[in-house]
C-alpha cells in the first residue's frame, strides 16, 4: 500500500534518509525477499525516512504480470507500507515501468566516453578468464548491430574504485543485446534520479555494489556517497533461496510473523514484538538498530 498516492515527488527532508525496496519481476517472491523488505522498511521507517517501492523490470524475458501482482500481494502480507510507486500492475506498467525512462538511459549513455561495443557471449574462446572479460573487443571499433552485440563500460584501473571493479568483474555491460539497459546501469539512474541515499541489499551483490558506485562516480552523481547496507542471505542446503533455483514462493496464507521472527532473532529484538509490524518496528527504535547499522557504515 502507498501512504500518499497523490504527491509526485516525495523526497526527504535535507538530509534525511531515502531508500527503496526494488524487487525484479522475475519470478514469485521467496523468504529471502521477505527478509530484504521488512529489514528495509525497519531501517528507513526508523529514522522518518522515505520509502520507495521501485519495481526492477529490466529484463523484459522474464517479466510477467503474475510476478508483479505477487509483489503488491506480498507488501500487503507483511503489512509494509511505502511512500512513493505503483500501486498496481497497470499503473506499474504505464507510469513506472524501465520502459517510460528509456530516453533517459540513453541521454546519460551519451556522456560516457569510455564504451566499446562488444561481440562476445559467455562461449567466445578466451573472452573470459575466471569470470572477468579478457576485453578483447576493446579496440575492435565495432558498431552495435542490435541482437548481435551489447555495450561494456572501460573500467579505470588507475581509480582505486575501478580497481577493485576491475578485479571482480572487469569492463561490465551497460547495455544489452536487445538495447535495453543492463541492472547495473539504469539502477544507478533510477537510484539517482529518486534522490536514493540507503541501499539495503544482499551480501551476494557487494560486487554490483562496487560496480555502481563506480559508474556514478564516472557520472558525477550524488548516488556514489549513497550508504550501502549487506545483510546476510537465507540458505537452502547451503545454498541462497533465489528464484532462478525455484526457492519455494511466500505462502500468502501464513502469517507474517513468521518472517518478523526471523527478523527478530538475527537483530536480538524482544520476540515479542513480532505480533504486528508497528510493534517490531518500535523495538527497532528501541534498541538503535538503524544508528549502530550506520555507524558500522562510517
Amino acid at each position: 500500500m502507498r501512504l500518499d498516492q497523490e504527491i509526485n515527488d516525495y523526497l526527504p527532508p535535507n538530509g534525511g534518509i531515502a531508500s527503496r525496496i526494488a524487487p525484479t519481476p522475475s519470478g514469485f517472491l521467496h523468504a529471502g525477499n521477505a527478509y530484504n523488505f521488512i529489514l528495509t522498511y525497519l531501517l528507513t521507517r526508523s529514522v522518518s525516512g522515505v520509502l520507495h517501492l521501485r519495481i526492477d523490470d529490466y529484463d523484459l524475458g522474464r517479466y510477467r504480470q503474475e510476478f508483479v501482482q505477487n509483489i503488491f500481494d506480498v507488501l500487503k502480507f507483511l503489512e509494509l507500507e511505502y511512500d512513493k510507486g505503483p500501486i498496481s500492475v497497470s499503473d506499474f506498467e504505464r507510469n513506472f515501468s524501465f520502459k517510460t525512462r528509456s530516453q533517459r538511459y540513453e541521454n546519460v549513455l551519451k556522456k560516457l566516453n569510455e564504451i566499446y561495443i562488444c561481440e562476445c557471449s559467455r562461449t567466445t574462446k578466451n573472452a573470459y578468464i575466471n569470470g572477468i572479460y579478457t576485453k578483447i573487443c576493446k579496440n575492435k571499433n565495432l558498431e552495435f548491430i542490435k541482437d548481435k552485440t551489447t555495450i561494456r563500460l572501460s573500467v579505470d584501473e588507475g581509480d582505486p574504485l575501478g580497481k577493485l571493479v576491475a578485479e571482480q568483474m572487469g569492463d561490465f555491460v551497460i547495455y544489452k543485446k536487445d538495447f535495453t539497459p543492463a541492472y547495473n546501469f539504469a539502477s544507478v539512474i533510477d537510484d539517482e534520479d529518486m534522490g536514493i541515499n540507503l541501499v539495503v541489499r544482499g551480501e551476494d551483490l557487494k560486487a554490483c555494489t562496487l560496480a555502481q558506485r563506480y559508474l556514478a562516480k564516472r557520472l558525477n552523481f550524488g548516488f556514489y556517497n549513497a550508504n550501502f547496507i549487506h545483510h546476510k542471505l537465507l540458505l537452502k542446503d547451503g545454498k541462497k533461496l533465489s528464484k532462478s533455483s525455484k526457492s519455494p514462493p511466500i505462502n500468502l496464507k501464513d502469517s507474517p510473523q513468521i518472517y518478523y521472527k526471523i527478523l527478530a532473532n538475527d537483530l536480538g529484538l524482544d520476540i515479542k514484538s513480532t505480533d504486528k509490524i508497528s510493534n517490531l518496528l518500535y523495538e527497532f527504535k528501541l534498541k538503535n538498530i538503524a544508528k549502530n547499522f550506520l555507524q558500522s557504515m562510517s
